[in-house]
């Protein structure tokens, strides 16, 4: 990391600076359950310690989301890995993709131009044949 010239109190504008902020601070636990909506569409949110699962109804509101943040996933991936956090998401339960701390980045995931994202596989077969039990 490069030394910041940010001056205390001053807001924080890059990742780069955010990172250089928060760099020796230990890491973070989330412990979560709830239920946002985004678009009109519920996204389930579970924090398990170190592990925070965003859980989708479907791949539309999934789809919705890369387009929106897509560019941005090296930003988050970075900000999570930074605080030992790691973000899975999830389509009916099944996980699609990981990114932060304890992602390890694809070869697939390279091409896509997704940056530092782990894809599973086999997740989005899966998660087209699971139905959600009501």
């Amino acid at each position: 990391m490069t030394a910041s010239k940010r001056q205390p109190g001053e807001s924080v504008e890059t990742v780069a600076e955010l990172l250089d902020v928060i760099e020796g601070r230990p890491s973070l636990g989330v412990d979560a359950d709830l239920t946002v909506t985004v678009d009109g569409r519920p996204i389930t949110l579970t924090g398990y310690g170190d592990l925070v699962a965003a859980d989708l109804d479907g791949f539309g509101p999934l789809l919705a989301l890369r387009r929106e943040y897509g560019d941005r996933a090296m930003d988050g991936a970075a900000a999570l890995a930074s605080v030992g956090l790691t973000a899975e998401l999830r389509v009916r339960g099944v996980p699609i993709a990981r990114l932060g701390s304890d992602a390890d980045p694809s070869p697939l995931a390279r091409r896509l131009g997704l940056g530092p994202v782990e894809l599973v596989p086999e997740g989005p077969l899966l998660a087209a044949i699971t139905r959600r039990r009501g």
